[in-house]
Formats: structure tokens, sequence, C-alpha cells
């Protein structure tokens, strides 16, 4: 019936009659005729069950440390959130084991002046702008560059065995960063299974609460580099004095069925040792919200995380819809930067299957891209999302070169049409 219907043309007709619907069509486009199709498709179920295209509640944006350098970089950041009307602004504090924001603990970041500080010169800025304002914070990434840190401050300097090791033992504290890195890799990352690790972010994050006025804390890279990683020496040893095994010997055949170890065995002993590598993380997490609960602190913790959640908790030990059904953060900003509409599109039906309709509505955003596809494709991605029932996006990067040639401007028509 569907088919026959789009087929006869009847949705286009439907639209053609309807007063929002011709609006909304003669200013939005969509670059594919199959995409055009799955939205009438879309659409004609709104109609067959009286629904209304639901309005977007958080328009947000990531900013970058590039855009944050200077009070005229700021103020370019402070007209475009004005002009645009942005919700949230996560704003980086944290790039690599530094500070854009004046620390007691860690570095300021190299690219900012050390008599400016970039957090305090937005915040005092904001009466404005109508927005709230979270702390962006790269969480478990230490450093990326080709060379090593300037200052000896650096955490990189003070924990070395806080490192992060892979399976076959390589810390990263012996990576020559001059040297090409394989594909995949990231940076230098600090070890969660490292009892001091998590210990050292919480000072970090509650000295820059005690000292700004946030509405909110936005995590990222919080997880590991990849499967492979979550060796770190001092950590293994603390979970084989727990746990009674070492994980090597799975990696090295020795716990295997050719030594007379059940399959089954072997499988509980990867779940454990998975879970341990997750759990790590979680108890980052969990530390923080409680610590916002118990302090009365009205901050929210939100994180930015790996968009399918299933490959999510097997590959990064990343459990963020765990997070959600918990209550551990606020809300969760998916990076779904897939530039392929049909992936894309596969990561929100995943999500719509896993979440009730109030996770969908207040604890899940929608991370789209700017970087790397047109401002028709994200546009595209916001408007048929927008029709599955999405309300929260969130842009990354801002970039002020888009910003001054009006960039954005078809995205923000679709983020801001409304059908009443």
């Amino acid at each position: 019936m569907i088919r026959k219907l789009i087929k006869r043309k009847r949705l286009k007709k439907i639209i053609k009659n309807n007063f929002y619907m011709t609006i909304f069509f003669r200013n939005i486009f969509f670059n594919s005729r199959a995409l055009f199709h799955k939205a009438l498709f879309v659409l004609f179920f709104n109609f067959l069950f009286s629904a209304i295209l639901p309005n977007v509640s958080n328009k947000c944006f990531w900013v970058t440390k590039n855009n944050l350098v200077d009070s005229v970089s700021v103020n370019q950041v402070i007209n475009f959130v004005k002009k645009n009307e942005i919700d949230k602004v996560f704003f980086q504090v944290r790039s690599r084991g530094d500070a854009l924001y004046n620390s007691s603990l860690v570095p300021k970041c190299e690219l900012v002046l050390n008599d400016f500080d970039p957090l305090d010169y937005f915040l005092q800025k904001k009466y404005e702008m109508d927005v709230e304002v979270h702390a962006w914070f790269n969480t478990y990434i230490l450093w990326s560059n080709k060379v090593l840190p300037n200052d000896s401050l650096h955490f990189y300097y003070q924990c070395p065995e806080c490192l992060e090791s892979d399976f076959n033992g390589k810390s990263d504290k012996n990576t020559i960063l001059s040297q090409y890195q394989s594909k995949n890799w990231e940076g230098i990352y600090l070890s969660p299974i490292h009892p001091k690790v998590n210990v050292h972010i919480l000072e970090v994050i509650n000295e820059l609460i005690s000292k700004y006025d946030l509405d909110g804390v936005h995590l990222d890279y919080v997880r590991y580099q990849d499967s492979f990683y979550g060796y770190n020496p001092e950590g293994l040893n603390q979970f084989i004095s727990k746990f009674n095994f070492d994980p090597k010997d799975i990696n090295r055949g020795i716990i295997s069925p050719r030594f007379g170890y059940p399959k089954s065995y072997i499988d509980s002993l990867k779940v454990v040792w998975k879970e341990h590598r997750s759990n790590k993380i979680t108890e980052l997490v969990r530390s923080l919200k409680y610590s916002f609960i118990n302090d009365s602190l009205n901050i929210q913790l939100s994180a930015a995380v790996k968009p399918n959640f299933v490959n999510s908790k097997n590959r990064w030990f990343q459990d963020w819809s765990s997070w959600i059904k918990e209550d551990l953060i606020d809300f969760a900003v998916i990076m779904n930067y897939d530039t392929d509409f049909n992936d894309f599109n596969f990561i929100n039906d995943q999500i719509l299957s896993e979440f009730s309709f109030n996770d969908i509505k207040e604890n899940i955003f929608i991370g789209i891209s700017c970087y790397n596809q047109s401002f028709n494709q994200i546009a595209d991605k916001v408007l048929f999302s927008r029709f599955q029932g999405f309300e929260n996006y969130s842009l990354f990067p801002y970039n002020v070169q888009k910003d001054t040639t009006d960039w954005y401007n078809p995205i923000f028509n679709v983020l801001n049409f409304k059908m009443y």
C-alpha cells in the first residue's frame, strides 16, 4: 500500500496541500530521490498517527581549542552562539592532558597565552548569551603531538607508570612520537586500570568545577584506545591478584583447550577480563555523578560516545547504554559521524530499538560531523532523524571560516524549522 501511495505521488499531494509542509519542502531539499522517498514514508506515518514533527530541544556545538586561543577567537564563538541561538556549548577545557583555564594541577594548553583564561573569559560573557556551558574534557587521551610536552609538570612526565600498554606489553611511554604510527593510532593514553589514573582525573575535574560556574561536564575519550589495550603492568598485577589468572595467558594460548581448559571456562575468563576493563571506566563516571549529587551540585554529566553501543562496549569497553539506563549520565552525545546516509540511519534505528521514548527525548543527542561532509548531507540527516523523533543535536566542530561564509545556514534552517 505504501509503495503504491509513493508511486502514485499521493504523499507528494498531501505535502502540496498542507501549508506547513509546502513551506518546509520549498526551503529544505533532499540530495537523493531515495532519501526523499524515505522521508515521505516516515511522513506518511506521521500523518497516519497524527504525529507532529518534534521541535528541536537542544542545538549544541563542540568548540575546540583552536578557536579559544585569545579573546578575538572567543568573541567569534560568542557571536556565533548568539546568532544561531545555541542551547549548549561543549567548550574544550582539556585537550591533551592540559588546561584551557587556570589550573594548579595541569599545565596551560600550549596554544594559549599564559595570562589568558579562555574559560573564564567565555563565562564572563555568558550573560550576553542564553546558553549552557559544558566543560568538554578529553579524559584518558594524554598526548598525540609528534613532539613531547614542553612543560615538565605535564602528567606524561609526572606518572609514566600510569600510561597505557597493549597486550604485547608495549607501553605508550616507549612510543617514539616522531615515527610513523599505525592508521588507527590516536595517541598516548592513560590506563584506566592503573590505580592512580582515575584518582588524578577526579582531582582535575573537582578543581575545575570548584573554580568555575559550569552547567555541565562533558566527557570525551572516556574509553580505551582499542580492544587490545588495557594491559598496564601495575593494573594488570592487581587484576591477577584479585582473579587468579593472567589474561595474557589467554592471548598466548596457555589457557586454551590444548592444555585441557574447557571452552566455556575460557569464555568466562574473557568475560571477567572484559568486564573488569569496562568497570574501571564506569567507576570513574559513577564517582563523578555521585560526587555531584552528594555535594548538591547542579551540574549535568554527559559523554561523547561511540555510536554503536554494542561495539562501544565490546571494543572500547565504553558501556554508555548502561550509563543512561542507570542514570549515571544526564545524556550521551552519539558521535554518528558516518557520511553515508544508510550507515548513519542504521545507528539511529539501533538506538530507537534499544532505548525508551523518554530516553530518546531527554538522554540521547545526535552528534553530526561537519568536517567530512557537505552541509546538504548534514541537513538531510537532521531532517530525517527529526522525523524519527530525535530532538537533540550537536555539530562538530565549530569552524570560523565556515561561520563567516554562512556555511552552517542550511543546517540551521532544518534545525530551526517548526511545525505547529
